[in-house]
């Protein structure tokens, strides 16, 4: 993402969501500046959907977003290995169901809430997603090769 006023702004309050929430990784993001957390955020969705329609995406799932800055973070500094890889999603899923929870709390009473399953549900299809070999294990090689590239470029300059 573009590191403009603006969107330094939406991720900053994202970012204050994602604390308020106590969701994990967290304490992870306070190592990176508020600009390098905005570079690694490119909204909800995988890279290679357009810009337009990410933020589509992003406002409809307005929800996870805070969950999603967190992993794109994760993901902007990829490690390249399969273990931190599946702990980055784990991590991802926990937080998704963590905002449907906060966002939908159990009714006494209600047996069955549906606002709070379609979300739970949504929080699944996107773990789904972003773990899934095709998108997110390719997702994950590629940025952990930007990130070796950025890494290059900044130790020989």
């Amino acid at each position: 993402m573009e590191t403009n006023e603006e969107n330094l702004a939406h991720v900053a309050e994202l970012v204050s969501k994602a604390r308020e929430a106590g969701l994990e990784g967290c304490d992870w993001l306070e190592q990176f500046t508020l600009e390098e957390i905005t570079r690694g955020y490119n909204g909800i969705g995988p890279e290679f959907m357009p810009e337009w329609m990410r933020g589509i995406t992003s406002d409809r799932l307005a929800l996870f977003e805070p969950c999603a800055v967190i992993h794109d973070l994760r993901n902007d500094v990829a490690d390249g290995t399969r273990e931190k890889f599946l702990l980055a999603n784990d991590e991802f899923r926990h937080n998704c169901l963590t905002m449907a929870e906060r966002a939908y709390p159990q009714q006494p009473g209600v047996k069955d809430d549906l606002l709070r399953s379609r979300a739970k549900a949504v929080a699944e299809v996107l773990y789904c997603f972003v773990s899934a070999d095709g998108f997110g294990w390719k997702a994950w090689l590629e940025a952990h090769e930007r990130f070796v590239e950025r890494q290059q470029k900044g130790n020989n300059q």
